[in-house]
């Protein structure tokens, strides 16, 4: 695997995280009846430097010792966690949409 794959692999999902965190944060402010220009929003940093840098730093720390078992537990748990974000992500826009309608 070329060296550079598996950080990018890993700072996708926390930008998959960072999508889930906005698309659930406007799904719950419209359960709450907030008018959709009056939402709040979310903010990008320190999560997504400090999240995928300290998980790629645990896969190649554990690498070193034990090599390929870091890149395939973190690798592996970073698949189940998009798999997380990707069912969160459908169920508020389906939400949302149900709440302020399909031209929303």
């Amino acid at each position: 695997m070329l060296p550079w794959i598996f950080p990018l692999f890993i700072l996708a999902v926390w930008l998959l995280w960072f999508d889930a965190c906005v698309i659930g944060g406007a799904a719950d402010a419209a359960r709450r009846g907030i008018p959709e220009g009056e939402r709040g929003g979310s903010s990008i940093l320190p999560g997504i430097p400090v999240f995928p840098l300290t998980f790629w730093g645990i896969a190649w720390v554990i690498d070193r010792a034990a090599s390929p078992w870091g890149t395939l537990v973190v690798g592996a748990a970073h698949v189940v966690f998009a798999g997380v974000l990707l069912v969160t992500i459908v169920r508020d826009v389906r939400d949302l949409r149900s709440i302020d309608g399909p031209g929303a």
